[in-house]
């Protein structure tokens, strides 16, 4: 693993521990019916990924480290689709998690996103 990609992972992970308790919990009252957050989650349980909505749409995503903006999203209370190749589509289970699926010319995949 590179040092950039380390950093990419001990860094927010650092962050994240370093964080009062009682800011954690205020960042999740969030309205359940919100999507508005960081979803974070990796694809295949092993790719990390990082899908960014805010105001009720999908504004960008990341992978292999590299941020990405998504112009236009389909967004209702319970699921989510946004892109042409790849399409991913991101189906609520709880009030803050999430199963997504991915699909490209490259194939298929799926992620279990929580929102941090």
């Amino acid at each position: 693993m590179t040092l950039a990609r380390c950093a990419v992972f001990v860094l927010p992970l650092a962050i994240l521990m370093s964080a009062p308790a009682d800011a954690a919990k205020k960042h999740h009252h969030k309205s359940p019916a919100s999507w508005d957050g960081r979803w974070v989650g990796a694809w295949g349980g092993s790719r990390p990924t990082v899908q960014v909505i805010q105001g009720g749409k999908v504004v960008a995503y990341e992978y292999d480290g590299q941020m990405h903006p998504v112009s236009s999203s389909h967004v209702t209370p319970t699921q989510i689709v946004y892109g042409q190749d790849p399409v991913v589509t991101i189906t609520r289970t709880g009030a803050n998690t999430a199963h997504a699926t991915i699909k490209s010319w490259q194939g298929e995949g799926t992620a279990e996103l929580t929102r941090q």
